[in-house]
């Protein structure tokens, strides 16, 4: 796996400092899922939009 850079909204680094300061493990558990979400993107093929993602009968 390669290396990512992900930058941080103030928001976004402000909501991370709450989690650590409440300890609020299961607000910490749900912005980890989305945040690996925004890790691992959406690979996509090379020629074009997935076949699941066209309308039927296009692809």
């Amino acid at each position: 796996m390669g290396q990512k850079v992900i930058s941080f909204s103030d928001q976004e680094q402000m909501k991370v400092e709450a989690i650590v300061i409440d300890k609020d493990g299961d607000d910490a558990l749900r912005y980890l899922a989305d945040l690996l979400d925004r890790l691992k993107g959406h690979p996509g093929h090379a020629c074009g939009p997935k076949v699941a993602e066209t309308p039927p009968g296009h692809g």
